[in-house]
């Protein structure tokens, strides 16, 4: 499993500061899984930090082999394809039998790799360039990025996508669709009243959560502007590493900082509402998190959380960047005890249907299916002489026979 920029061994502290959010915990988790099912799974990613070093082994079936490629440091992710090479040339392709990458750069890596050892390549975009510089400023490795992504649609063996939407949007020759998954036990597992206890939550208010990295796309500032405009009490927590420097100067609003995933989790189980105003988002592996700690979600109609909302059963869907919609859908949630505690309620059940463990299964199964037609196809090629050798040996034969 190649992540380049998405270390899976990453503290959950750091989760939500530049580079590490959603990818760094769905590679730890299927990989974690794939180890569980028959899969003997090496992490790749890169050095941040001369600390990280070598190879980390967890189990006898699951490592984390650190790279060394470029200053080791942290690097934003869209200055990083320079190192890429680099990168690949240190991985030994002839102990694995399939590459799953992660993101465009791993994808670049996978390719090198494919083409010099002939790997099988399974490839998961968590995000695509296309949509998201539709709602940014286009970075200098734009169109590379675009190129890649491309690439890897038209090559690779296996394309994972993680929602219907990217199904459409990439067109790709050997697509497959397999949702992420979530630690259920960890967020199904708390009850409401002793999560707002442990935490000191006022109960006279209505509690809205943000939770994730704080960058422009996030659409925060929406949601921050479209609460502050509410007369309804109100407290708004948002948790991530704010290294963009986002301020409000409304007194309901507490900027918390990261947070482990189990005090994380608490918070979710504590929020009445969990708000994602996102401009663009891959998937949105936290809206499925709130949703099976059972929250009533306010979602930007983008993405998978189009797919993972059903609007007015699971919360409200509005449109990217709106902020009067926002407030509308928050002010309907809050002043509607009755449709909280139904949706509520129906989160709880409908995030059974999510789980890492599922989500690994399928992949796994792709990934055998690849491996296996990959092997058939050699031992075709090998077991099928060329013509010419076909024809000389016919003539030898007969020459043969004739002699006797």
């Amino acid at each position: 499993m190649i992540s380049v920029h998405g270390n899976p061994m990453v503290p959950d502290t750091e989760l939500g500061s530049d580079g590490k959010g959603g990818q760094n915990v769905y590679v730890r988790e299927v990989g974690k899984e794939l180890s569980q099912v028959n899969c003997d799974v090496t992490w790749f990613t890169r050095s941040e930090s001369p600390r990280e070093i070598g190879t980390v082994k967890l189990s006898s079936t699951l490592r984390c082999q650190y790279i060394v490629a470029g200053p080791q440091e942290h690097i934003n992710r869209d200055s990083l394809f320079q190192y890429m090479e680099e990168f690949a040339e240190q991985i030994d392709g002839f102990k694995y039998d399939v590459l799953l990458t992660n993101y465009w750069l791993s994808g670049f890596v996978g390719l090198c790799l494919h083409k010099k050892y002939g790997l099988p390549q399974a490839h998961i975009h968590h995000s695509l360039g296309a949509v998201k510089y539709e709602h940014s400023t286009i970075p200098r490795i734009g169109p590379m990025r675009l190129y890649v992504e491309k690439l890897l649609n038209e090559t690779v063996a296996c394309m994972i996508h993680q929602t219907d939407d990217e199904v459409d949007l990439c067109n790709s020759k050997n697509p497959t669709i397999i949702r992420p998954g979530i630690n259920t036990a960890r967020f199904q597992k708390l009850d409401r009243q002793s999560a707002r206890s442990a935490l000191g939550f006022d109960e006279d208010v209505i509690n809205v959560l943000y939770a994730g990295r704080f960058s422009q796309y996030k659409g925060i500032q929406f949601a921050l502007d479209a609460l502050s405009n509410s007369k309804v009490e109100h407290t708004f927590r948002l948790v991530g590493n704010n290294a963009i420097g986002i301020t409000s100067s409304d007194s309901r609003v507490d900027f918390l900082g990261p947070k482990p995933q189990d005090e994380l989790a608490m918070y979710m189980a504590a929020s009445d509402i969990l708000i994602m105003p996102s401009l663009y988002e891959s998937f949105g592996i936290v809206a499925i998190e709130a949703l099976a700690a059972g929250c009533c979600l306010i979602v930007s109609d983008t993405g998978g959380m189009k797919e993972i909302c059903e609007h007015g059963v699971n919360g409200f869907k509005v449109p990217p960047g709106d902020t009067t919609s926002i407030q509308e859908a928050f002010e309907r949630l809050a002043c509607d005890s009755e449709m909280r505690d139904r949706i509520h309620k129906t989160n709880l059940e409908a995030a059974n249907d999510h789980s890492w463990q599922a989500t690994a299964k399928k992949i796994r199964q792709e990934m055998s299916t690849i491996v296996t037609s990959i092997h058939t196809q050699k031992q075709q090629r090998e077991s099928c002489k060329p013509v010419s050798d076909i024809v000389k040996n016919m003539i030898n034969g007969r020459i043969a026979q004739r002699c006797k």
